[in-house]
């Protein structure tokens, strides 16, 4: 079987875990960017990463995967927010409808935290002063430990588990 990962990574927490995800798969890790050319005909199995932007996977990368075609696929993500709050399950399932719309075969997935572009939490700081009374926005005590937590992502533990995810593929 022919397999490749391909992923997006702003600050390297997807390619971390893409990395170690290739490395089970014992397969190829490629970047994705706008002008990559790969024949996916080639390959039986497409394992795709994305970091979360606002919600969903990256723009760029949400159209890429608009583009695969009745492939057998596995999904990863990594993101900011507590990957057991529900809103990280609502980001994968965002781009698990892209893939079934596309006719694909989705036979892993696995997200975990990662760690917040410092250019993210500084832009979320300013909001919060901008609008202190809006609890959207308030940079609490809370959400200044949620992101303490999510610098130490994906640490070791994570990158196993995604292993242990895609083992047998």
């Amino acid at each position: 079987m022919k397999k490749i990962v391909i992923y997006t990574s702003a600050t390297g927490n997807t390619e971390k875990v893409g990395l170690a995800i290739a490395n089970e798969l014992g397969c190829e890790a490629v970047k994705f960017s706008e002008d990559l050319h790969l024949d996916l005909d080639r390959y039986d199995f497409i394992a795709l990463g994305f970091y979360v932007d606002k919600g969903d996977a990256e723009p760029k990368f949400k159209r890429f995967l608009r583009e695969i075609k009745g492939k057998k696929v596995g999904l990863f993500m990594t993101l900011g927010m507590d990957p057991e709050h529900e809103h990280a399950m609502n980001c994968l399932e965002k781009a698990k409808v892209v893939l079934r719309e596309g006719e694909n075969e989705i036979l892993r997935e696995f997200y975990c935290q990662g760690a917040i572009d410092p250019k993210v939490i500084e832009q979320l700081r300013k909001m919060g002063e901008a609008a202190p009374n809006d609890p959207r926005y308030a940079v609490t005590p809370e959400r200044e430990a949620r992101w303490a937590r999510a610098a130490t992502h994906p640490d070791a533990n994570d990158l196993e588990n995604a292993k242990a995810v895609f083992k047998g593929i």
